[in-house]
């Protein structure tokens, strides 16, 4: 394979980590719209706890999103060293805290955005050195 063919490779599948990583987000965003949904949930509801979560729309939209992120980061991870795919998970703080602000209202203070700009500044670096070396 030539160079260029290998870091087309690498920045697609990269692109397939980013997707991933969105569909986790959003599933995560629709667990929360489910449990808002019905009250939350308690270890000790037991099965007829289980029984709820699963008869709620968004809790099975959720876990269907889940599924669906982790098929796609199964190629990922098959493609990527693992030093550099893992990483990009980090990538799942930033886009919760954006849904957190729009869709649930959350406040972010400035030591949050601090923190985005750390683990931006690490995916980036990380995403440079996978492509480059």
């Amino acid at each position: 394979m030539q160079k260029t063919e290998v870091k087309q490779r690498v920045v697609g599948t990269i692109l397939l980590g980013l997707i991933s990583i969105m569909l986790l987000s959003a599933g995560q965003t629709s667990l929360k719209f489910g449990l808002n949904a019905i009250g939350g949930v308690s270890l000790a509801d037991g099965v007829a706890g289980i029984f709820k979560l699963l008869q709620t729309p968004w809790i099975i939209v959720g876990f269907g999103l889940y599924g669906l992120s982790a098929v796609l980061w199964l190629d990922v991870l098959s493609k990527l060293d693992f030093s550099l795919a893992f990483p990009m998970v980090g990538l799942t703080y930033i886009f919760t805290l954006l849904i957190g602000r729009f869709f649930f209202g959350e406040t972010i203070g400035w030591e949050r955005m601090i923190g985005v700009a750390f683990i931006l500044g690490g995916i980036f670096f990380l995403v440079r050195s996978g492509s480059s070396g």
